[in-house]
C-alpha cells in the first residue's frame, strides 16, 4: 500500500513540476518547493530524510528545511556552486559591458592574422596552459567562453570550431590539481614499487611524458580537422542555395 501511495504521489509531482514549467514559472523556484512538498510527506509517511547521519532538529516541521541548509553547506565549494558563482560573474561581466572592452582590445591585433586557422592551435594549448591552474574542464570552459569566444567570433572563427577546441581543453594537461591524477597516485602508492610517489612526481615522471607529446598532435589534428570541416560547411551551404535558387526558377 505505501509503494502504491508513494508512486502515486511521484507522477503527481512530475506532472505538476510539467504544469507549471509549460505555464513558465521559475524553474528553480518549482523544483525548490516540490521538494520540500515531497521531504515533509516522507516526514508524515514515517520514511527518513536526510540520508544517513542526519540529526533531526527536534521539530518534524523544521527537519526538511534542516535538510536543504545541510545541503547548502555541503555543496557550498563543490563544482556546481563554482560553476553557478563564474556564470554570474560572466553575466555581470556583460551587463557593464566589460567583455566588450575585453573584445574590442583583443580583436584589433588578431584581425591582423591572415588566416584565423592558426589561432585553432594557440588557443587549444593556451586554454591547456590555464587548466593547469583551473583543473577543472567545466569551470575553465565557462571562463573560455566569455572571455576567448567573442573575441574569436569577431575574428572570423566559426561557432563550432571555436567549441570544439573550448571543450578539448583541460583533457590530458598534466596538472598536479588534477583530480585523475591525486586519484591515480592514491592507488599506485598501494604498492611497494611507488611507495613515496607523490601527485608532482607522477605529473612530471609518468604523466607529463606522454601528455605533453598528445597535445602536440591534438593542436596540430584540430588545425587541420576544424579547417577542413569549415570548408565543407560551407562547400554544403552554396550546394543548398544553389538548389533552393534552382527551386525557385522552376516553380515560375
Amino acid at each position: 500500500m505505501n509503494n502504491y501511495i508513494m508512486y502515486s504521489i511521484s507522477l503527481i509531482s512530475v506532472i505538476v513540476i510539467i504544469v507549471m514549467l509549460i505555464k513558465k514559472m521559475d524553474i528553480k523556484i518549482t523544483m525548490l518547493a516540490m521538494g520540500i512538498i515531497l521531504m515533509y510527506v516522507a516526514t508524515f509517511m514515517g520514511k527518513a530524510i536526510g540520508g544517513d547521519g542526519f540529526q533531526s532538529s527536534g521539530l518534524t516541521l523544521l527537519d526538511p528545511l534542516v535538510v536543504i541548509i545541510n545541503e547548502f553547506k555541503a555543496s557550498l565549494n563543490s563544482a556546481g556552486f563554482i560553476i553557478m558563482i563564474l556564470g554570474g560573474y560572466t553575466l555581470y561581466m556583460s551587463e557593464i559591458g566589460a567583455n566588450n572592452v575585453t573584445v574590442q582590445t583583443l580583436t584589433k591585433p588578431i584581425k591582423k592574422i591572415k588566416s584565423v586557422y592558426i589561432l585553432v592551435p594557440v588557443v587549444f594549448l593556451m586554454g591547456n596552459l590555464f587548466s593547469l591552474v583551473i583543473p577543472s574542464a567545466s569551470n575553465l570552459a565557462i571562463i573560455l567562453l566569455a572571455t576567448l569566444y567573442p573575441v574569436l567570433r569577431q575574428a572570423g572563427m566559426s561557432p563550432l570550431t571555436i567549441a570544439a577546441v573550448i571543450a578539448t581543453t583541460a583533457t590530458v594537461m598534466p596538472t598536479p590539481l588534477g583530480g585523475d591524477n591525486v586519484a591515480i597516485v592514491a592507488e599506485l602508492t598501494k604498492y611497494p614499487e611507488f611507495n613515496g610517489l607523490t601527485v608532482s612526481d607522477y605529473v612530471l615522471k609518468y604523466h607529463a611524458v606522454i601528455s605533453v607529446p598528445t597535445l602536440a598532435v591534438m593542436a596540430a589534428a584540430h588545425f587541420i580537422w576544424q579547417k577542413h570541416m569549415d570548408k565543407k560547411a560551407i562547400r554544403q551551404k552554396v550546394d543548398e542555395i544553389g538548389t533552393e535558387q534552382e527551386e525557385v526558377i522552376v516553380k515560375r
